[in-house]
This record gives structure tokens, C-alpha cells and sequence, in this order.
């Protein structure tokens, strides 16, 4: 309901009012570049500038009846049998237009411009035996229409066809919460022969249950009583100066009459009465209509055509009055009862126009009036004037007054360009909104590109700076390889040949000595080299590497080398291998300088979270005095440390000593076991 009251209010508003243009830097680059918004923003002005040349729907309480209502208690209705709306016209004729009004309904929450509006619904005529002679309209979604709010339904009928009535069929209604009820409610029908409309006092038919607790607003009678919610039949004019006439007097029933001089004798047949527009807010619309007034027209020679009429205030609302044929020069309105609010309230009689009709013509136009107690001119709103002369000016409180049917035509094509200006500013607001987010994924796309250059060119540097430390690794790794191994194998092969020149004597002590200097350092640059070189299918496992460095350390001794499957195929970071290495080295370093060992055990097992190697002799092992030393195996626990590994030593003297080392695998890798490196058992 909420949303109901708010597309009220902004059909009395232009659309952009409603709908802040967007200035942003997306607008002007839109605007700039786009030359469809500009030409949709012209088109638009254009719109804006017409739209005050056609009359609107108002928001403020109109009076008058409510019209019909039909409610379907409990359940859902059958919309193939029920939900139907028949009116058959008092009199047949060829009809080219039907027009229906929706319902209002004013509760706590405010206006309900649309109450009883049926999503889906379709118009007939019908025949008089009652049968469909012609589908003219159809409507549906009409409930998600962000322009339509109270606005007519409008179906010409093309060509125009000779009905007896209108069928309204309804396919889908919305549950009411107020009354627990679906509701099916307009508040007026017209049907159009020309000027005339053949719906006025039609008989009304409609499925449903009974209406709600409130007669004098909802009865099938009042869909085609001429009563609509939109107010007066006027159109946008230049400002006129009388806003229409009033009189007052202290009682009720007190006489009061207003006169209107034709200037001549004419002949007519009805006269239309146009309510007042109530100058103050706390009075309702209609409120100076009388309640009981005698319509009298003098005859030349003889007693004057007289009707009485009673009726309950019209609201905003014009109340036509058939007279039957008439000829006479005047025509004079008589009240015998007035509204009157509050016992110490004056009473009113107050028009904004009337009309003597022949047919649809109005021959009362520019005639003269006169009134008994006129209060003569009194200022109204701004520069308009209350006085019996605007009576038979042609216009109404707000604009020139024009018939029922042009009217409604003009509203339906007020509904066509609001419609259309919401299309246009939809396209528009979608044209910004697409450079929008252009220019969002431009900004994204060059924050993307930058981030990568920021990302890309640092690590790209470092790629290549890797690359070439590789080769320079690989380099210092080959000279070692070829230079330094090669002369130290070199040495290592003439310590042997002079051992065995040595004769019965022996190698001497210093020869030995130049022996095993020789053979380690080989195993030093061995290690060396291998760590230089850059990992790969071509490289030695750690396992592997280890097992080759006791065949060249442990040749002298009797030793045993094992390892378990996952072992073969761990891998650690450089950093972590060469201080395994050095670990490792200097176990086999201090076992052969001082044990005394003649058999060594070495084995190394892994699992997913360590690696463990485990260094055992059958030497002299350590005696407990100097494992208390600081000094003693401080290299070996140097490197335990660098690799935050677990250390354990279990020596016992005479009993050999056994060194058990657990580093952690925090991010190992595996490695494919090569075909030559097989688990098992290395002998000595």
C-alpha cells in the first residue's frame, strides 16, 4: 500500500522529479560518447514540457460513492465462472469507446490508488441475448506497472459496434488482508456513443459475496452512477480569475436560489452541476452541494416546468440532471436544504459551474446569472474570485471544462507519455550504468595490470636471477668436479701406488695419513658438487648420496648401510641436505679418528613426518666423564640445532656408541626411486 501512495504522489510530480539525474563522472563520459542519450534526454524534455498541457490524476480525496466491489471469502476464486462483471445499458447503441476507472480506498496507511485491481482482466460487449459479440481489451502484469496508479483504462472500439453491455472478466485478484477476502472492485465504467455515455444507470451484475461493511461506498449501482475518483472534468488552461460562486446563510433551510439567463428561448434537456472546490482543507469536496433543491424553468403564458431533486453530496464530482425536453429562457436552481458541518456553522451553496445541455451542448454558456443573497465577489485563493459570473464561464476551479469523454482520453495520453518517459529514463539510467560499470572494469582491469606488474616483474627478476645462480652453481659445481676432484683423485691414486711400492716395510704413517686426507676430501667435494647442482631427475637422492659417502669414508672399516622404501624417495631443501651432510661427515669423521671401530652400522628410516638416521660403531665409545664436556660432539650438535632436529647419544665405553638423529619434515618432497637405487643392504 506503501508503494501505492508513493506512485500517487509521483504521478502529480514530473518524472524526473522523482528520479535524481545522476551527474557523476559515468554521466558526463556517457554523455559525452553516447549520442543516444542525448537524444533520449531530449526526447525526455520534450515529454516534460508537454506533460502540463493534459490534466492528472489526483491524490487528495475526491468524495463521491466508491463504486463496486466484489469479495471471494476464504479461498481463491474460480476464475473460469466467477469474477465477472456484467452491465446492460438501459438503452442499446453503437459504442467506440469503454473506459474504466479503478477503485480507491483511503485506511490508516493513506491512499490505495489501485484497491480491488485485478492482475489480468479482459473487456467485451455483449449482445442483447447476453452472448460475447467482441473481445476490445485485455490487460496483465499490471501489478509490477511502475507508472500506472489510479490512471483509466481506455479500449476504443474500432470499429464501432452496436452492444446492449460490457463484460469485465477478472483471471487474477489479490488477497485483501483487512478483509481476509480477494477482491474484485472499479469505481466507475463508461461506454461512449460519441459524447454520450450509454452506461450511465446501466443495470450491474457481479459474482462474489456480499459487499464490505460500508453501503454508502461500495453497491453494484454506484459503477455507473457518472462518479469517478479523478474529480472534475477539466484540462489545463491559462489562469482564469473566478474560481466559481458561493453564498451563505445561517440556517440550512433558509431559501437561497441562483438564476442563469439564456438571453433567449432554447430548447435542452439536462443541466450539469459542478461542485465547488472546497477552499479550506477541513471541509470535504462537494462541500457547498445541496442536499434538497427544486430545478424550475418559466414558461411564457403558463405555470413553469418544475423538478425536485435529493441526493447526498457528489463529491468532486458533476451531477447531471435529466429536465426531459425543455424550451424556456432561464433556468433557475433553488436549494431548500443545505450541508451544514457544525450547529454554529454557516450553511453554504456554492457552484464552480452549471450547464443547461441540449444533448452534449452547453447553450448556457456566457449566460447571466443572478442569485438572492449573494455576497457578491470575494477574494479566493492567490488572485481568484468567488462570483456568480464564473457560473457560465466554461471553466471549472482548476482548468477549462471539458466533456467526460475528452477528458478521459486526455488522461490515457498523460498515462502514454509518463510511460514512455520512464522508458526513456530507464534506457538512460541503463546507458550510464553500462559506462558505469565500463568504466569499473577499466579501472579493475588497469588496478589488474598493475598488480601484475608489481607481482610479475619482481618475481620474473627473480626467476632469472635464479636461473643464473643455477648456471654459476652449475659452473663452480663442474670446475670442482673437473679441476679440484681430479687432482685430488689424482693424489689419492699416487698415495696408492707408493703404498704398494712400500715393499715389506709398509706405508708409513704420513703416507697413510696423505691416504685418508685424500679419500675424505674427495667425498668433501663430492658432497659439494652435489649440493651445487640443481635438483632434478639426473641427480643422486639424499639416501643415495649418503650410501655412496660411507663406501668412500667406511672402506677401511667392515660397515652396513640400510634404509626403509619411503626413505629412497625423500627429498629436502638444499639448505636442510647440507647440513645433513655435514652432520653426517663429521659422525663418520669422529668414529673413524676415535672409536677405534672395526664394524659400523648406519641406517636411515622415514615416515610423512621425519627423517631418521641412525650411526652406530662397535668402538671404545665414550667415557661418561667427557660426555659431560661442552666440547665434546659440538659440531655434530651445531648442525642438530641449524636443523631444529632431535639428537640422542647412547654410548657406553667398551660397547661402541650410538648417534640417533630425528629432523622434522615440515614440507618434504618425494622423489621417484631411481632404477639403480634400490632399498636394502650395502656391505662393506
Amino acid at each position: 500500500m506503501i508503494r501505492q501512495v508513493a506512485l500517487s504522489v509521483l504521478c502529480q510530480l514530473p518524472l524526473h522529479a522523482a528520479v535524481p539525474e545522476n551527474r557523476g563522472w559515468e554521466y558526463e563520459f556517457a554523455h559525452r560518447f553516447s549520442g543516444r542519450l542525448t537524444a533520449l534526454e531530449n526526447e525526455q524534455d520534450s515529454i516534460r514540457k508537454s506533460l502540463p498541457e493534459f490534466p492528472n490524476v489526483p491524490v487528495a480525496d475526491q468524495g463521491g460513492t466508491g463504486g463496486l466491489a466484489s469479495f471471494y471469502i476464504g479461498k481463491e476464486p474460480d476464475y473460469q465462472k466467477d469474477c465477472l462483471v456484467d452491465l446492460r445499458f438501459p438503452v442499446p447503441g453503437n459504442i467506440d469507446l469503454v473506459v474504466l476507472v479503478p477503485a480507491r480506498r483511503y485506511g490508516v496507511d493513506g491512499l490505495e490508488a489501485q484497491f480491488g485491481l485485478p492482475d489480468r482482466f479482459s473487456v467485451e460487449l455483449l449482445g442483447q441475448d447476453g452472448k460475447v459479440l467482441r473481445k476490445i481489451g485485455e490487460k496483465s502484469g499490471l501489478w509490477a506497472d511502475p507508472v500506472r496508479s489510479g490512471h483509466p483504462f481506455v479500449f476504443p472500439v474500432d470499429p464501432p459496434l452496436e452492444a446492449a453491455g460490457v463484460r469485465i472478466s477478472a483471471t487474477k485478484l489479490r488477497l485483501d488482508a483487512d478483509s481476509a477476502s480477494y477482491v474484485h472492485a472499479w469505481s466507475e465504467a463508461f461506454a461512449f456513443s460519441g459524447e454520450r455515455n450509454l452506461a450511465l444507470g446501466s443495470t450491474v451484475t457481479s459474482s462474489g459475496d456480499a459487499p464490505a461493511t460500508a453501503p454508502w461506498q461500495w453497491a453494484n449501482s454506484f459503477l455507473v452512477d457518472g462518479m469517478t475518483p479523478l474529480g472534475l472534468p477539466e484540462e489545463p488552461a491559462a489562469q482564469h480569475m473566478n474560481v466559481g460562486w458561493m453564498t451563505d446563510k445561517p440556517k440550512a433551510t433558509d431559501p437561497v436560489w441562483v438564476e442563469l439567463d439564456l438571453g433567449e428561448e432554447r430548447e435542452f434537456d439536462a443541466i450539469r452541476l459542478f461542485p465547488a472546490k472546497r477552499p479550506t482543507s477541513d471541509l470535504p469536496s462537494g462541500f457547498g452541494f445541496p442536499r434538497r433543491f427544486n430545478i424550475s424553468i418559466p414558461q411564457a403564458g403558463g405555470e413553469p416546468v418544475r423538478k425536485s431533486v435529493e441526493m447526498a453530496n457528489p463529491g468532486h464530482n458533476p451531477v447531471l440532471v435529466q429536465l426531459g425536453k425543455c424550451h424556456g429562457r432561464s433556468v433557475k436552481i433553488e436549494a431548500t436544504e443545505l450541508w451544514k458541518a457544525y450547529e454554529n456553522y454557516p450553511a453554504f451553496l456554492a457552484f464552480s459551474e452549471v450547464e443547461v445541455l441540449e444533448g452534449e451542448k452547453n447553450v448556457g454558456l456566457g449566460a447571466a446569472v443572478r442569485s438572492s443573497g449573494s455576497m457578491g465577489a470575494v477574494v479566493g485563493s492567490g488572485v481568484q474570485y468567488w462570483i456568480a459570473s464564473s457560473l457560465s464561464d466554461g471553466f471549472g476551479p482548476d482548468g477549462k471544462l471539458v466533456s467526460q469523454r475528452e477528458w478521459l482520453l486526455a488522461l490515457d495520453r498523460r498515462l502514454g507519455l509518463e510511460m514512455r518517459e520512464y522508458q526513456l529514463q530507464r534506457e538512460s539510467e541503463a546507458i550510464i550504468a553500462g559506462w558505469r560499470r565500463g568504466g569499473l572494469w577499466g579501472v579493475t582491469a588497469l588496478a589488474a595490470c598493475g598488480a601484475f606488474v608489481l607481482v610479475y616483474l619482481p618475481i620474473r627478476y627473480r626467476m632469472r636471477e635464479k636461473r643464473e645462480l643455477s648456471r654459476v652453481r652449475e659452473r663452480i659445481a663442474g670446475d670442482l668436479h673437473d679441476e679440484v676432484g681430479s687432482n685430488l683423485g689424482s693424489i689419492q691414486m699416487l698415495a696408492d701406488l707408493a703404498e704398494g711400492h712400500a715393499g715389506a716395510t709398509g706405508p708409513t704413517r704420513e703416507l697413510k695419513r696423505i691416504q685418508r686426507i685424500a679419500a675424505e676430501t674427495v667425498s668433501a667435494v663430492r658432497d659439494i658438487v652435489w649440493l651445487l647442482r640443481p635438483q632434478g631427475d639426473h641427480r643422486i637422492g639424499t639416501v643415495e648420496h649418503l650410501r655412496e659417502t660411507s663406501s668412500i669414508m667406511l672402506e677401511p672399516l667392515e660397515w652396513e648401510f640400510t634404509a626403509n622404501e619411503p626413505a629412497w624417495q625423500c627429498e629436502m631443501s638444499d639448505e636442510s641436505n647440507r647440513h645433513l651432510f655435514l652432520f653426517f661427515r663429521e659422525a663418520l669423521h669422529n668414529l673413524l679418528r676415535h672409536s677405534g671401530a672395526k664394524k659400523a652400522q648406519i641406517r636411515v628410516e622415514c615416515d610423512p613426518s621425519c627423517f631418521r638416521l641412525t650411526v652406530a660403531d662397535d668402538g671404545c665409545g665414550i667415557p661418561p666423564e667427557k660426555m659431560e664436556r661442552p666440547s665434546t660432539l659440538r659440531a655434530l650438535r651445531q648442525r642438530v640445532e641449524a636443523l631444529g632436529a632431535d639428537f640422542k647419544v647412547e654410548s657406553k665405553p667398551g660397547e661402541g656408541t650410538r648417534l640417533e638423529l630425528g629432523i622434522p619434515l615440515m614440507a618434504k618432497r618425494t622423489k621417484k626411486p631411481a632404477a639403480e637405487a634400490k632399498p636394502g643392504i650395502a656391505p662393506g
